[in-house]
């Protein structure tokens, strides 16, 4: 039987380096990845904790990667073997009631599915249901440390600057400027928030976003009102004056 490394999570609190069984296909839209890059979320430290109650002892772990397709199935017409893909975290199926209203979250097919109810990502090969709808080829334009973010950091955070409808002139407030909060500070900016700032209790996280130009502003969870009072009052008014100033060219809206 051929064999492969994978992080396994033991239950308890426990996790295993161990030799598992390489992956086979199950059904006819799978698809088996070679891993070439992926991440930790905090899901997984969740699941490691005893956080995830859904979660089976003795899975592999790992929902955040991107590869190379090994093998698909008979229905999976997208793909071929070769292929780089990005993998999205959620497994589901796009057919169902709730994927063809975009709930793919909560497909009754799918859901959280890698890393949590069945083997995820954290080996040299992982089996992904549903490869059709769950895996997107990577443009050759792009490496795979480009499109790693793609399957649920960045799509997070994006997610969460859309929800937010921003219109010309709003400020944006993103709690917690870890990996996702850095992608939800830039993608607030993106859809047209006009400033943001960040709040984070570690000082590197801060400094960072600041050196990006991710955040105009990084607040300590505990920073005290006064510090945070004497940066909103000299922000509004470098605001106002460069709306007046704005107000008095030529072309612009008349004063009076």
């Amino acid at each position: 039987m051929n064999t492969m490394n994978a992080l396994v999570w033991k239950g308890n609190g426990m996790l295993s380096l161990e030799r598992r069984p390489v992956p086979e296909l199950q059904g006819p839209r799978d698809a088996i990845v070679r891993v070439t890059r992926s991440t930790i979320c905090t899901s997984d430290l969740h699941i490691r904790n005893g956080a995830v109650p859904r979660a089976n002892p003795g899975v592999v772990l790992g929902h955040e990667f991107v590869g190379v397709v090994e093998v698909v199935g008979s229905g999976v017409a997208n793909l071929k073997p070769g292929d780089r893909v990005s993998a999205c975290c959620e497994t589901f199926c796009g057919d169902c009631w709730f994927c063809r209203r975009g709930y793919v979250n909560n497909c009754v097919h799918g859901g959280w599915e890698l890393g949590c109810r069945i083997d995820g990502c954290q080996a040299e090969l992982v089996r992904v249901p549903f490869a059709d709808t769950g895996l997107t080829p990577i443009p050759d334009s792009l490496s795979d440390e480009d499109a790693l973010f793609v399957g649920d950091i960045l799509a997070s955070g994006y997610w969460g600057a859309e929800l937010c409808r921003f219109q010309p002139g709003d400020t944006a407030v993103v709690l917690g400027l870890g990996p996702v909060g850095l992608c939800a500070a830039q993608c607030a900016a993106l859809l047209g928030a006009a400033h943001v700032i960040g709040v984070e209790p570690d000082p590197w996280r801060r400094q960072l976003a600041l050196e990006q130009g991710l955040a105009e502003a990084a607040f300590a969870r505990r920073y005290d009102r006064e510090t945070i009072l004497k940066w909103l009052r000299s922000f509004y008014r470098r605001f106002f004056a460069q709306q007046f100033k704005r107000s008095c060219l030529p072309d612009g809206p008349k004063v009076g």
